[in-house]
């Protein structure tokens, strides 16, 4: 009975020593998934626009991206035509070997191009006139991603920045936020 118990320790020493190996190869093939790319399900379900985002995971705390937005009608409550917006994120809080999840903040820029109304006569409020612009903007926003075990994405963020007022047509404050659906791979 002795001879068959070091036998036994040993079987169980290995199998847990595979399946922590297991895990880690898990988490580092996670960790190659670093290519993602998204579209803002509240601009094309509600807004007629569509907003198309790829964001490159450098590593568990940062990426980088850009998005592209168009807006396909003019009066779909958007001021923006187009724009496209790089930007940078650090992730907060990721409690797991691979990232890009979890609550974020982002500084971004914004080069916007649309339509603004301006009042043609102070004492008919409804008489407006549409006046294009072009603008950047900079400013910061904050979100939440998820990510399954499949590399399917989902996140919401919020935020806000400033025009820096290249055109006096341009509205003063511009907007980035919404709920992305995504999918990272290699």
């Amino acid at each position: 009975m002795k001879n068959k118990s070091p036998f036994t320790l040993f079987i169980i020493l290995l199998f847990f020593q595979l399946q922590s190996f297991s895990q880690e190869n898990e988490n580092k093939t996670q960790l190659l998934k670093n290519h993602e790319i998204k579209i803002d399900a509240l601009d094309l379900v509600f807004f007629s626009a569509l907003e198309a985002t790829y964001e490159h995971v450098s590593d568990t705390s940062n990426s980088y991206g850009i998005s592209a937005f168009v807006n396909f009608k003019d009066t779909s409550g958007y001021y923006e035509k187009f724009a496209i917006v790089p930007f940078y994120r650090f992730y907060f809080f990721n409690k797991e070997d691979f990232g890009a999840k979890g609550f974020f903040v982002e500084a971004f820029s914004k080069f916007a191009s649309g339509d603004s109304r301006r009042l043609i006569d102070p004492l008919l409020l409804t008489d407006m006139e549409e006046i294009n612009y072009f603008d950047v903007a900079l400013g910061f926003s904050l979100g939440k991603k998820w990510i399954n075990s499949k590399g399917f994405t989902f996140e919401f963020s919020l935020g806000g920045g400033r025009n820096l007022g290249l055109d006096d047509n341009s509205p003063e404050f511009a907007f980035r936020g919404g709920f992305s659906l995504g999918y990272q791979f290699k």
